[in-house]
């Protein structure tokens, strides 16, 4: 599967892109985070969305498993981040609908989520 690259403007200036994949296959936002980031309170996005499990089931965050160092070493290199991200749609909306202000980095297809994934907003499947 091949990539789009689409420059967001505002995205551009900070030095991210979007990865766009195909149609076909649900699409998830990442958002990587500093430690730094982390210890200053960037993680209130988990209890926000949290609440909203209620009205609005669907939706889905991700990190990679704490137990697969392999996989949260090539994310943070690819990304960035001391600890990477995924959100699906329903989050990604849920977010804007909320006002919570994110720096996403991409968007990636859900083919190439960690194998080993840990549910941080919504329910285990």
């Amino acid at each position: 599967m091949g990539c789009t690259i689409i420059a967001n403007p505002r995205r551009w200036r900070l030095g991210g892109c979007f990865f766009l994949g195909d149609d076909n296959t649900m699409s998830y936002h990442v958002l990587p985070l500093t430690l730094a980031q982390v210890r200053q309170g960037a993680l209130g996005f988990q209890r926000q969305l949290g609440v909203s499990l209620r009205e609005a089931g669907g939706l889905k965050v991700y990190s990679a498993s704490p137990f697969d160092l392999e996989a949260r070493r090539r994310f943070k290199d690819r990304f960035g981040g001391d600890v990477v991200y995924f959100f699906n749609q329903a989050a990604w909306e849920e977010c804007q609908r909320l006002g919570i202000e994110l720096e996403f980095a991409a968007e990636i297809s859900e083919e190439e989520l960690p194998r080993r994934r840990a549910v941080v907003v919504g329910l285990p499947e």
